[in-house]
């Protein structure tokens, strides 16, 4: 089971890579069968092809994220408060998240379920 210092690390390399909207970084944390649902309720994406096509046409729309406060670790599972700035608004606009990741035994992301919405988007 990794580490909670992993999952920490982890969640803190997803910011920063899409902050550099590299979306190779951003591949690196995931396993190859991993499962990606953003937001939740939305059709979930499968595999590292359908994973990397869906972060290639939304990372350059993040001008910027960060943690929003403490990653909170249980066993294999982390989670994080998160802030996206979308680009061409990041001085006007945040979008709040909640990302949940399931990690595997090797600590690479199995599956990622991000909370958000139009009710979690607020004027700065």
């Amino acid at each position: 089971m990794p580490s909670p210092e992993h999952i920490k690390q982890v969640l803190q390399d997803y910011v920063d890579a899409m902050s550099a909207a590299d979306v190779d970084a951003v591949m690196s944390i995931y396993a190859e069968n991993a499962i990606v649902e953003d937001p939740v309720g939305s059709e979930a994406y499968v595999g590292h092809d359908a994973i990397r096509d869906f972060y290639q046409g939304s990372a350059g729309a993040v001008a910027k994220m960060e943690l929003e406060g403490n990653v909170r670790v249980a066993q294999n599972w982390g989670a994080a408060a998160m802030l996206a700035y979308p680009a061409g608004m990041e001085d006007s606009l945040v979008i709040e998240t909640l990302d949940v990741m399931e990690f595997d035994e090797d600590g690479k992301v199995i599956s990622m379920r991000a909370y958000w919405g139009e009710s979690t988007a607020r004027a700065l």
